[in-house]
């Protein structure tokens, strides 16, 4: 059985999947296959890949645009691994990524996800690095209640998956454009499958030009519904940090909406999620220092 598949959805990712690939065949740990999924890309993408066909580990499979969810959940379905990888046709790995994981992985019975720290990358090629916009957590293992707070992988090209605990699960839900793989983990952890962190570095999360104007307005809003909808079925001890957890997404879309100028849906969003405000407040000048440009 291979030990890793490695599922790589790309869309219009022509200058920067050679190097994302190249990334992966440098592993230290080579018992992989790689599976990319062209979710519709309207360049030369294809054509990048296809310079990579005398790797016997590669497959390509190109599809109309249905976003990266039914992206990677193309992949997972072909994905004979032990292990699922996942890396955006944009990002980079460091070459011990993959033995980073497996070390943490195959002792860990219970362990259904790994991730690792990152560093973001902006343009190409010679952009700015600058760290993560959060502090990475102090446990080395989290569970459903952490994941609450935050998604702390800060890009899913961090992660990997057990097979394994994803056998009743549909994948990545489609309905989301962002946050559908925030809300895998949550779904993950919520089963009671345990989370490992590897404070290492072995992840480039890059911010492409075409990235830069977000669209944060719906990213607040996906992340309310995944909470709401984590609300559903869960236990009676989880209720109160589930229901803060909620009311700290309204203040992100009470946000989103005030610098969309919808004051008066902004001033809805607060009243539903004021009490969370102070955290909100804490985070967003914590963010300004932390996301500044790494020394060289």
């Amino acid at each position: 059985m291979t030990t890793f598949s490695v599922i790589i959805p790309v869309y219009n990712a022509s200058t920067y999947i050679e190097q994302s690939l190249n990334s992966v065949f440098d592993q230290s740990y080579q018992d992989f296959e790689v599976i990319v999924i062209d979710d519709g890309s309207t360049d030369d993408t294809a054509e990048q890949v296809h310079r990579f066909s005398d790797r016997a580990t590669l497959r390509y499979v190109h599809q109309s645009n249905a976003g990266p969810a039914a992206a990677r959940n193309t992949g997972m379905k072909m994905a004979a691994g032990q292990f699922i990888a996942f890396l955006d046709g944009d990002d980079l790995w460091h070459p011990q990524k993959l033995a980073a994981h497996l070390s943490r992985l195959q002792n860990s019975p219970r362990m259904g996800m790994s991730f690792n720290w990152f560093e973001v990358l902006y343009g190409y090629p010679d952009g700015k690095r600058l760290q993560p916009w959060f502090f990475p957590p102090t446990q080395s293992t989290l569970r459903w209640a952490d994941f609450l707070e935050r998604n702390w992988t800060g890009t899913s090209s961090t992660v990997v998956v057990r097979a394994e605990c994803l056998k009743d699960r549909c994948g990545f839900d489609p309905r989301f454009r962002t946050g559908e793989d925030y809300h895998l983990w949550l779904e993950i952890a919520k089963a009671g499958w345990e989370i490992g962190f590897i404070p290492e570095i072995l992840t480039v999360y890059r911010k492409r030009p075409s990235s830069l104007t977000v669209n944060y307005l719906q990213i607040a809003l996906d992340e309310l519904y995944i909470m709401e909808e984590s609300a559903r079925g869960c236990e009676p001890n989880a209720r109160t940090i589930l229901e803060f957890a909620i009311m700290r997404r309204k203040v992100d879309v009470a946000w989103a909406y005030f610098k969309t100028g919808q004051k008066e849906l902004a001033w809805q969003a607060l009243q539903r999620g004021y009490r969370a405000v102070p955290q909100f407040m804490a985070e967003r000048i914590l963010r300004k220092w932390l996301h500044r440009p790494l020394t060289p």
